[in-house]
């Protein structure tokens, strides 16, 4: 719990967090503009933090000039790759606010998500990326929205979850601090996981910018390409959902694979027996292994099982430094 305060209304926040999403992606790129952001498996594109910067700063020239202002709802509706990171960002340097959309909706459902988060603009698969004269909004507080991801609906309708700059802020340092991670790290990280959803948005790619490492995105998931990925891209830093690791270590192909470079994994999603973590700390003999339990509402992790408590795999285990859990007895 180093370095959080309790403030008004009892919040606690990381202290020396940056001010904003803009600030943190700023302050990358001044850091280290060549070094590489993002990597799309299969023969995909790959940007340095530097042409990340310049080409999300012409997407939001070019939602700017479609009439898109500081506020306005920007839905994505595209699938993982770097052009959705590019509609992202440019959404952020544009000062609007990111509605990730489901890839896997229904158009009724669609059409929902984008008229109840009010979007201004809806980004397509099949068409373009915005493109203008390169745009910068002015500085957006720590409070102010960023992004409003949808929940998966299960008793009704979605309902959207304002996420602030904080809350993305804070847990990027929240993933840090149980990855074990430090700035400059140079980690790798291998999403195979939608983008849409907080694990892969939050707790994936803007750690890695939060840290000026490289965000390595599988456009679609597939057993063999997840394995050559790993071994490909010398991916140090594994995280997804417990089927992808069942396939994984299940898969014949992972025998000759090596998977040496990964030291920090986790894994969570859904339920996982003990059993399959045992045998994922076998698979994976040079990383810590950790269960991360979060929600859509709490921008992603609220809890965190590390390595030394394997033991105890049915435990969603200890609360992150500015969440507060409360358990009620039921019955």
């Amino acid at each position: 719990t180093t370095g959080v305060t309790r403030g008004p209304g009892g919040i606690k926040r990381y202290d020396g967090l940056p001010q904003s999403l803009l600030h943190m992606f700023r302050d990358t790129v001044g850091r280290d503009a060549g070094h590489e952001a993002l990597a799309e498996t299969g023969d995909g594109p790959r940007l340095t933090y530097g042409e990340l910067w310049d080409r999300a700063a012409r997407v939001a020239g070019g939602l700017r000039a479609a009439g898109v202002g500081g506020g306005d709802r920007v839905a994505i509706r595209l699938g993982n790759g770097v052009d959705w990171v590019l509609a992202f960002f440019g959404t952020v340097l544009a000062g609007g606010i990111v509605v990730p959309v489901n890839t896997r909706l229904t158009e009724d459902e669609v059409s929902y998500v984008v008229t109840d988060s009010g979007a201004a603009y809806v980004v397509v698969p099949g068409q373009p990326l915005p493109d203008g004269e390169p745009y910068l909004t002015d500085d957006p507080g720590p409070d102010d929205p960023a992004a409003i991801f949808y929940t998966s609906g299960t008793t009704g309708f979605p309902k959207g979850a304002v996420t602030t700059h904080a809350n993305f802020l804070s847990n990027c340092e929240t993933c840090r601090r149980i990855l074990r991670l430090e700035r400059a790290s140079e980690s790798r990280t291998l999403v195979s996981v939608p983008l849409f959803h907080v694990t892969g948005c939050n707790s994936q790619l803007l750690v890695e910018v939060y840290l000026g490492g490289t965000t390595v995105i599988m456009p679609q998931f597939e057993v063999g390409a997840f394995l050559k990925a790993i071994e490909d891209e010398r991916i140090d830093v594994l995280t997804t959902v417990p089927a992808i690791y069942w396939l994984a270590i299940n898969d014949p192909r992972f025998l000759e694979t090596d998977v040496s470079t990964v030291r920090a994994l986790s894994y969570g999603g859904a339920p996982i027996a003990p059993e399959l973590v045992a045998r994922i700390m076998k698979a994976f003999p040079e990383a810590r292994v950790g269960n991360g339990f979060g929600l859509t509402e709490t921008s992603s992790v609220t809890t965190y099982l590390p390595h030394e408590y394997a033991e105890h795999a049915d435990s969603v285990g200890f609360p992150a430094p500015v969440c507060d859990v409360r358990v009620d007895k039921l019955g």
